[in-house]
Formats: structure tokens, C-alpha cells, sequence
């Protein structure tokens, strides 16, 4: 089913399916494979519980300007964020905690996000490349007053989050501009790993680190070394599907924020509808996976997806840190120019060479009243993690002289 409406000059095509959208969606490039309709075809057959899906094609006339993808999720911050589950010591915390977590739970609407919450990065729209940002962000604009003009069509979501907007194409928020009614904050950085064109092999990377964090690289492969690594093809994921998603939901529980939960197939239905664009790798000891890994191919990028490790045999092999150093591995060999490797263990991804690239992220809030004390809220009840950056590539000075 779709919905015409006409605003302001624009024609927006709204559906709650991308089916029958799909020659009109794939036609707006480039674009990223988590914005392809295969992938998104696959999500909607594969969704996380609770999860809905708009589409919206914005046109002038005939023209196809923009395309834009939203995620329907209930949310409730004190689930979503964890807040229940303090660990904090001192009579002082625990209250804070306590009644951080009680205000918290008086949080609770569903949210329309602009973007993918499955995947760190832009994958809320895409746009004709000849549209000037002005222009798309008023064509948003009109979009989002539609949509929280009629409800019934957004199932009453009282919230729009728009996720994860690199620091070239951010919006720019001014009450003289359109969408000034958002309100930009960030989160945890994104960690990117960028390929040097020297490096061909892994051992260009390996020499190009200094020689502790060299050492270490080894040691962990040495750890690992009794394991075997293979590729996982479509009937290895059919036959360990079970296992992969058991090993993905522990490495979630342990996420201080997670708004979704995978459907149990979706290791399976994403490699069935995307083929050698999305990868899965394991870990096998005796014979028995202890580990995965997977990414996908998204044109001169490399995306880290979703991985996970068995409790038992983690911290003896290193696997997060081999998982890592897999990674790296792939990117150089498949002759990518850069790994996304999203925003968990930053520390750890420090010390393999990524480095943190920050992404704004924009909320508002449909009551024009409520809307004035998002940023209050947003700034009572984000998680507070602090990391250390690590800096393990050898200073320029030092290569010049090798």
C-alpha cells in the first residue's frame, strides 16, 4: 500500500514494503549495499521483533530527487540503555543509578529512525547526486512535518532519530534553516581503519607498526594458531546458524546500549540474498565453532558486521583481537581503501591502527512542547564510557629512516 502527499512542491510516495519500489529505489546512486533493495527485502523478511518499515520517494514533477528508509522500533530507554543492570559501587552511585534508571523508565514511545539501527553509518536516505545539500535537507524537512502531521502513518511514533551523518554531508542545524526543530548530539565515534595504497600484503601493515604493538599482533596469531579458520558458505551458516546466533546475543548482552535484537535467520536470509557480498568466517576447534565473524563488501569499504565468540575459549586464544587482526587481513588482500569497524571496544581497535571518526546523530520530538527538553533528557541519560586512543603505527620519522 501506498500514500501520495503533496507538500510544499514536493510529491512523497510513502509504502510500509519496499516490493514494487524497487526499480524506482535502486535507480538513486551510489549508494551503500545496506541501502540496496535486496538487503532491504531481506531485512523486512528477517526483522528484528517489534521492528517496522517506511520507505519514501520524494519526486518534483517526474523528477526522483531523494530516497529515504525508516525503522519503526518501540522504546524504552531503561531497557534499551541497561540502566537496571548497574554494577557501580558507593552508596552514592547506586542512588544516582537508581533513580537515573526510575526516570528512565517513564521514557517510552515508539521511535521513527532515519537509518539502520543494525549497522553503524548513513543508511537513512540517499539522494540524486546533482541535489544540493540545502535542498535535501528541506526536502527532509517537509518530509518528517508530513509524517508527524498523520501519525497513523508512522503507528503514531512520537519521536524521528536520524542516525549517524559523517561530518561532510551533517546537516546544519539553524532556526533559520530547515529542520531546526532537530536537535544534533553524538555518540561513541565510528572506529575506521584506513588502508595505506603501500600496503599489499599484511606484512606491510605489520611494518609499519612500532614493535610492541608488532609483537602483540603476533602473539595473538600464535594463540590462535591451533584453530582452525575457514569461510562459512551458505549450508555452513544453515548448519551453524544456531550456534552463530547464540554466540551473536552474548556479545550483545554485553553492548551497554542495543535497541535491536536479530531475527534468529538472519545470518542465513542476508548470505541468501546477498551472496559473496556478505561474508562469514569461523573459528573451529576440534571441529566445533568457538567463533565468527562476517562483513560486507560495500564498494571501496569494507563494513565489519556482526561477530561472536564462545565464553569458554575467548580470553585463551585472544579471538577478539584475531578477529580483529581478520579483518585487517581482508581489507588489505581484497584492496579496500578503508574497514568499518563501528563503535564497540574502541581501546582495542585503537591498538590495531583504527581511529575514531565522529558522526552526528539528530532528534526530535513530535509535541513542540516535549521538544524542548530533549537535549536535557539526551544529556541526563547518555551512557558515560571513558577509553584510551592507542597510536601503534611508527612515527614518520623513524619509516623515513628504516
Amino acid at each position: 500500500m501506498k500514500t501520495l502527499i503533496q507538500r510544499s512542491g514536493y510529491r512523497f510516495c510513502i509504502a510500509q514494503s519496499i516490493s514494487g519500489l524497487e526499480s524506482a529505489w535502486d535507480s538513486i546512486g551510489p549508494s551503500s549495499v545496506l541501502l540496496s533493495s535486496e538487503y532491504l527485502e531481506m531485512l523486512e523478511r528477517y526483522s528484528p521483533n517489534g521492528m517496522q518499515f517506511k520507505y519514501a520517494l520524494a519526486y518534483r514533477g517526474d523528477q526522483l530527487l531523494a530516497a529515504f528508509y525508516f525503522q519503526l522500533i518501540p522504546f524504552n530507554a531503561a531497557e534499551r540503555l541497561k540502566l537496571n543492570k548497574s554494577h557501580r559501587l558507593g552508596l552514592r552511585s547506586c542512588f544516582y543509578d537508581h533513580v537515573k534508571a526510575l526516570v528512565a523508565s517513564q521514557v517510552d514511545f515508539v521511535t521513527l529512525v532515519c537509518g539502520n539501527l543494525l549497522a553503524t553509518g548513513p543508511y537513512g536516505f540517499k539522494a540524486n547526486p546533482a541535489l544540493a545539500p540545502y535542498e535535501l535537507q528541506d526536502i527532509f524537512d517537509q518530509l518528517l512535518k508530513a509524517l508527524f502531521e498523520e501519525p497513523e502513518l508512522i503507528h503514531r511514533a512520537s519521536v524521528c532519530l536520524v542516525k549517524e551523518l559523517p561530518q561532510e554531508s551533517a546537516f546544519t542545524i539553524d532556526r533559520n534553516l530547515p529542520l531546526h526543530f532537530l536537535h544534533q548530539f553524538s555518540v561513541q565515534p565510528a572506529m575506521v581503519f584506513k588502508i595505506r595504497p603501500e600496503w599489499r600484503r599484511f606484512e606491510d601493515y605489520l611494518s609499519a607498526l612500532e614493535s610492541k604493538y608488532r609483537l602483540r599482533i603476533r602473539k595473538a596469531m600464535e594463540a590462535s594458531g591451533v584453530l582452525q579458520h575457514r569461510e562459512l558458505h551458505l549450508s555452513d551458516i544453515q548448519k551453524w546458524e544456531n550456534q552463530l546466533y547464540a554466540f551473536y546475543l552474548r556479545t550483545a548482552a554485553n553492548a551497554d546500549f542495543n535497541l535491536v535484537e536479530l531475527h534468529p535467520g538472519y545470518f542465513t536470509g542476508l548470505k541468501t540474498a546477498l551472496g559473496d557480498r556478505y561474508r562469514v568466517f569461523g573459528f573451529f576447534e576440534a571441529g566445533e565453532l568457538v567463533a565468527f565473524y562476517s562483513s560486507l563488501d560495500d564498494g571501496r569499504e569494507m563494513v565489519g558486521h556482526f561477530l561472536g565468540t564462545s565464553p569458554k575459549v575467548n580470553g585463551h586464544y585472544q579471538l577478539y583481537l584475531n578477529i580483529l587482526i581478520r579483518y585487517l587481513m581482508l581489507g588489505i588482500e581484497g584492496h579496500y581503501e578503508r574497514i568499518m569497524l563501528a563503535r564497540t571496544a574502541i581501546e582495542m581497535k585503537s591498538s590495531v591502527g583504527a581511529t575514531p571518526e565522529q558522526m552526528a546523530c539528530y532528534i526530535g520530538h513530535r509535541n513542540k512542547l516535549y521538544n524542548r527538553w530533549v537535549p536535557s533528557l539526551l544529556n541526563y541519560l547518555s551512557p558515560q564510557t571513558d577509553y584510551t586512543l592507542r597510536s601503534p603505527f611508527k612515527k614518520a620519522t623513524e619509516e623515513t629512516q628504516k
